[in-house]
């Protein structure tokens, strides 16, 4: 059993819960690499999200190599990082945290 806080996780579960209530469908991407989410327009993928509690260089060819599959496999334009943090871009995908998400701001 694991009683460590596993914050990444977490987010990902809020992220859920807010792409729930927003009324968005979505799913998860598996290839080489995994992409949190890819949220549809009806029956076409719109967007690629991934969630992580921080990028550092020990998960950062993870967090994005994951991402960047996913936006090629299904012919996306947009892909986002969200994050504890945020704010800036990480190898040229925008990374926001996830308060500012939640709020609605662009």
């Amino acid at each position: 059993m694991n009683f460590s806080p596993n914050k990444g996780k977490l987010l990902e579960n809020l992220v859920a819960i807010e792409l729930r209530r927003r009324g968005k469908e979505f799913f998860y991407f598996r290839g080489r690499g995994e992409c949190d989410f890819i949220v549809m327009n009806g029956e076409r993928p719109e967007s690629a999200i991934q969630v992580c509690w921080e990028i550092h260089e020990r998960n950062r060819q993870r967090e994005t190599g994951g991402l960047r599959e996913a936006l090629k496999e299904l012919n996306l334009s947009e892909g986002l990082i969200l994050s504890h943090e945020g704010g800036n871009e990480v190898d040229g995908i925008p990374q926001e945290p996830v308060w500012r998400w939640l709020l609605g701001f662009e």
